[in-house]
C-alpha cells in the first residue's frame, strides 16, 4: 500500500512539474494554479515542535479528484493542505473553491473549507472539521498550533527558551446559515447575546434546563440542535 501512495504521489508530482493543466478521468481537464499553488517551505531548523499534525504525507482522497490518492499533510499553524514535489518544492490545495473536502483515508477524517472570522474580525478560508452535518447550523472544529518566540534568559542562571510551535486544545466554531463561522464563546451569557441575539432568553432557557455544559462537545451538539428550531 505505502509502495502504492508513493507511486501516485510520484505521478501527482510529475503533474505538477510538467504540465500547466490537470485532466481529469471524464475528459474535462482544469489549470493547475486553480487548484495548487507554490508556497514558500524554508524553515528554520533550530525551532521545537512541529506545525503539522503528522509530518509525513499520508495517503489522501480530494473531492475535486476523486479518482486519484494523494500523499497529503496537514499545515496547522499555516492552515494548509501540503504536497511534496518531486523538485522538493512544496505545494497547497488551492482554498478558492470552498466545495473541496479533503479526507484522509488512514483516519477517516474530513476537512471541509469554511469561511470564519479570526480573533481580530478579519474574514479568512481555514480548515474544520465537522462535528454535526445536518440542519442549516453546523458546530465545527478547528486543530491550533501557536508559535512562541525564542526567549532569552531573564537572570543569566535560567536557560534561555528555544522558538516553538506548541499544540494547543482545538476551538470550537459555530457557523449560522450562510454567515461566517466565528469562535464559540465559552460563557453562556456571551455565547446567547453574540450568537443568537434574536432568541437570548430561549437558547439561556434551554442551556440553564439541560445543564449543557459549553466544554463539552455533546452538549454544544445538543444546543445546535436546538438552535435548527429558532
Amino acid at each position: 500500500m505505502k509502495n502504492l501512495n508513493l507511486s501516485l504521489l510520484l505521478l501527482f508530482c510529475l503533474q505538477i512539474s510538467h504540465s500547466q493543466m490537470i485532466q481529469y478521468a471524464d475528459g474535462s481537464s482544469q489549470s493547475m494554479s486553480n487548484v495548487f499553488v507554490n508556497i514558500n517551505s524554508n524553515e528554520n531548523s533550530n525551532i521545537k515542535g512541529s506545525k503539522y499534525i503528522n509530518e509525513t504525507f499520508i495517503s489522501t482522497k480530494i473531492s475535486s479528484m476523486p479518482s486519484q490518492i494523494f500523499g497529503v499533510r496537514y499545515n496547522v499553524f499555516s492552515d494548509e493542505m501540503e504536497f511534496q514535489g518531486i523538485d522538493n518544492k512544496i505545494y497547497a490545495l488551492n482554498k478558492n473553491d470552498v466545495t473541496v473536502v479533503v479526507t484522509f483515508t488512514e483516519t477517516n477524517d474530513s476537512y471541509y473549507i469554511f469561511n470564519y472570522l479570526d480573533d481580530n474580525s478579519i474574514q479568512k478560508k481555514g480548515y474544520f472539521t465537522k462535528l454535526n452535518s445536518k440542519g442549516k447550523n453546523l458546530l465545527l472544529k478547528k486543530n491550533r498550533i501557536v508559535f512562541f518566540e525564542e526567549q532569552a534568559s531573564k537572570t543569566g542562571y535560567d536557560a534561555p527558551k528555544p522558538a516553538m510551535y506548541k499544540t494547543m486544545k482545538d476551538r470550537i466554531y459555530i457557523k449560522l446559515g450562510d454567515n461566517d463561522a466565528v469562535l464559540m464563546p465559552t460563557k453562556k451569557s456571551k455565547l446567547a447575546k453574540q450568537i443568537f441575539p434574536d432568541n437570548e432568553k430561549e437558547v439561556l432557557k434551554f442551556i440553564k434546563s439541560n445543564k449543557i455544559k459549553l466544554k463539552n462537545e455533546e452538549d454544544l451538539n445538543k444546543l445546535v440542535e436546538f438552535t435548527q428550531t429558532l
